[in-house]
């Protein structure tokens, strides 16, 4: 695994953890908001499965994450460029970085 693999899941594990205990507390408001908790958590399990485990589950996990984190963005209304470029961006970053060691995960 490389050093800028590593960097990005250690600051992608962090951002979404704390995206994920500010969306508890929305949830607590809007209960619909639930849903993004559980996906949050779902990219945490990703991120976590890669950096420690090395499993390549963990990026099939993040990307299926991703693609419900779309469709829940489009249903809730979001701006679908916004929704799209959330969707894509972050599994997009970690295959780039990590297309390289595919090998090297299980």
């Amino acid at each position: 695994m490389t050093t800028g693999l590593k960097g990005w899941l250690w600051f992608v594990l962090v951002v979404n953890a704390i995206s994920c205990v500010s969306m508890v507390s929305m949830a607590l408001l809007a209960p619909l908001a639930w849903i993004s908790v559980v996906l949050e958590i779902l990219i945490i399990a990703g991120v976590s499965m890669l950096l420690f485990g090395r499993k390549k589950m963990g990026f099939y996990l993040i990307c299926g994450a991703a693609v419900l984190g779309l469709i829940v963005n489009v249903i809730l209304g979001v701006n679908i460029i916004y929704a799209l470029v959330s969707a894509v961006l972050m599994p997009m970053i970690t295959w780039l970085l990590m297309k390289n060691t595919w090998y090297e995960f299980q």
